[in-house]
């Protein structure tokens, strides 16, 4: 079990950076499966279980956080769909899930109010949001490691 649970704590860490991949779900799960181990004992588990329900609060954030930034910057969902529409089509076609989100959020803007430059402030900001995104779960995941490996030591 514990080697599951590593699996799946390495996969958040992966997750963390491929939109694919819900990181800190699958690190939250390995938190988790770890506090279920007979090998940690009930005060580790705990803090395991703590840990868990912030991956669960960071995955929330990750898919509100580009639409609310979008939105506080004066965008409209049109641009907040298409960041994330353009992110995954850029992430697969090539371009990559920054330019990819970044064209989207215009197009989306553009098609709703025909100003290049309200348009690209929205595309900034929504990729601004995902780009928070991915820092916030890479140090959570990361931090979900460190966790695991500083109380797995003591």
């Amino acid at each position: 079990m514990d080697f599951i649970a590593w699996i799946l704590l390495i996969s958040g860490v992966i997750g963390a950076v491929l939109p694919l991949l819900p990181g800190p779900l699958l690190s939250a799960a390995g938190l988790i499966l770890l506090a279920q181990s007979h090998t940690i004992s009930t005060e580790m588990g705990v803090y395991f279980y703590i840990w868990a329900f912030v991956g669960f609060l960071f995955f929330l954030a990750d898919y509100l956080l580009p639409g609310f930034i979008a939105k506080r910057g004066g965008g409209s969902k049109a641009a907040s769909r298409g960041a994330t529409i353009g992110l995954l089509i850029g992430l697969v076609t090539g371009p990559g899930m920054f330019i990819g989100a970044f064209i989207g959020a215009f197009i989306g803007q553009y098609s709703s109010n025909n100003k290049v430059g309200k348009s690209l402030q929205s595309a900034f900001l929504a990729t601004l949001g995902i780009t928070l995104g991915i820092i916030g779960k890479l140090i959570y995941t990361l931090s979900a490691v460190a966790l695991v490996l500083l109380l797995a030591s003591i």
